[in-house]
């Protein structure tokens, strides 16, 4: 069983915690929430099927979140913005990348969280629509429509959101 955790931390805390952060949370309230879902997984270890380690803890971890947003009943953004992780990190681009990810919550804080979640599965993290099916436990064509909301939904605040900045560089 340690060796299956062990794996599962170092396959998964990365992506657990990434997907935590674009739905709104704060680092330290992400590294909280992965936190309890690698507890609830270390509970509940025989009863997840081997090659279901991820869509477990992304399950976890997503319902863990709606809990937490639940109770503080507001999203609270922070300037400490997260970097993809792997990335050899330039001081030049560093600047840039965290402006980008400010952007990228400030237009995800716009939408409604199930699409928010499985566009960030699929666009931002790589799973398949199978995969995300799977671990939000909800029908294929149901992936597929948030997915196609939510990319609609994303290109129309992005827009509105690049206009509205344009402007406010015009007034300076």
């Amino acid at each position: 069983p340690r060796l299956r955790l062990e794996r599962m931390f170092k396959d998964h805390h990365g992506l657990v915690w990434r997907m935590l952060r674009r739905m709104g949370l704060s680092a330290d309230q992400a590294s909280d929430l992965t936190q309890q879902a690698y507890l609830v997984a270390v509970e509940r270890l025989p009863d997840i099927r081997a090659g279901s380690e991820r869509a477990f803890l992304v399950g976890t971890a997503l319902r863990l979140a709606h809990s937490a947003r639940r109770r503080a009943r507001r999203m609270r953004l922070d300037d400490d913005m997260d970097v993809h992780p792997g990335r050899e990190l330039h001081p030049e681009r560093l600047g840039e990348d965290r402006a980008a990810i400010r952007l990228l919550d400030r237009v995800l804080a716009g939408l409604p969280p199930p699409l928010v979640t499985v566009f960030v599965l699929f666009e931002l993290e790589g799973l398949s629509s199978p995969e995300i099916a799977q671990t939000l436990d909800i029908p294929g064509g149901t992936v597929a429509s948030r997915l196609r909301r939510a990319r609609l939904a994303f290109r129309t605040r992005a827009a509105r959101l690049e206009r509205s900045l344009s402007q406010e560089g015009h007034r300076r």
